[in-house]
């Protein structure tokens, strides 16, 4: 009986082994102009991976996903072309993909249209449930506006809610800025007494995007905004202090320190507090 444990366990722990061994390596290209071109030739399905260097979950993707054995097998299954790209060291790629979000992954059809972004990291699991649901057209930003055209436009649920902002990601994804505040006013308008916690999310994004668009002074005024119309609300405080740090982007000290010391009137039991004391010492002393 023993013995057969034993035996048991060896070809076990040898299976292990096997399928961790033989799964194919996952290769990334980096010159994507020629690797766009030659998938369209050989009618492959293209992924590209934007990361920067200091982006944690850029590095998650890498260490738990794409390092993954079940990834691996679907990337050589579905013939993948694989593209990995920095756009803040290649401002070609920048400015053709604009891509300002980490990590976003695009993602191609055979034919060189490109199909559907995605933003985040995903474990290996929902990587690979969702490249299967982009490929039948599910999940898509047409997939998802026409899932918003069939609400009736006096509907105010939070699933439609929720539907508006993963619209949201999907703008996001692309730099549309202009139609994703759009849609932020719109979510607004429909939670206006906040009860369904989404104006103060919506308004959150607001100054997200603002800084992604890198107009700082517009993100700062978003963000303060939130604790003016949704005083004690869960994104009050996180947008008070998202808007002392975008406001260094501003260079204006005076009032960086205004927004600080607001932000300790306003919010005293804040685990920020004794941060930003320090942050207004320093500023004080220049």
């Amino acid at each position: 009986m023993k013995q057969r444990i034993i035996i048991i366990a060896f070809f076990t722990i040898l299976a292990a082994y096997w399928l961790l061994f033989s799964a194919p390596a996952v290769e990334w290209q980096t010159d994507w102009q020629q690797t766009l071109k030659t998938a369209v030739e050989k009618k492959q399905p293209v992924l590209i991976d934007f990361y920067t260097d200091w982006c944690p979950h850029c590095k998650r993707l890498d260490e738990l996903t794409f390092s993954d054995a079940k990834v691996g097998e679907y990337f050589s299954k579905e013939n993948y072309a694989l593209i990995k790209i920095n756009p803040e060291k290649d401002t070609e790629a920048e400015n053709k993909f604009k891509v300002y979000s980490y990590p976003t992954l695009v993602i191609f059809k055979p034919d060189g249209a490109e199909l559907d972004r995605m933003l985040g990291f995903s474990d290996p699991e929902a990587l690979i449930k969702s490249l299967e649901d982009l490929k039948k057209g599910i999940g898509t930003l047409d997939d998802l506006l026409g899932k918003y055209k069939e609400y009736p436009q006096t509907d105010k649920s939070f699933e439609k809610i929720t539907l508006m902002f993963g619209i949201l990601d999907k703008y996001i994804a692309r730099a549309d800025y202009p139609q994703a505040l759009e849609l932020i006013h719109r979510v607004v308008e429909m939670d206006k007494d906040n009860a369904l916690k989404q104006a103060s999310a919506a308004m959150y994004q607001r100054g997200y995007i603002y800084y992604k668009w890198k107009k700082y002074q517009e993100a700062v005024a978003a963000l303060l905004e939130i604790n003016k119309v949704y005083p004690g609300s869960e994104d009050a405080e996180g947008g008070y202090a998202s808007a002392a740090y975008y406001s260094e982007k501003i260079k204006d000290p005076k009032l960086t320190l205004e927004i600080l010391k607001g932000f300790i009137k306003n919010f005293p039991n804040s685990k920020n507090v004794e941060r930003f004391r320090k942050r207004i010492a320093e500023l004080e002393k220049q």
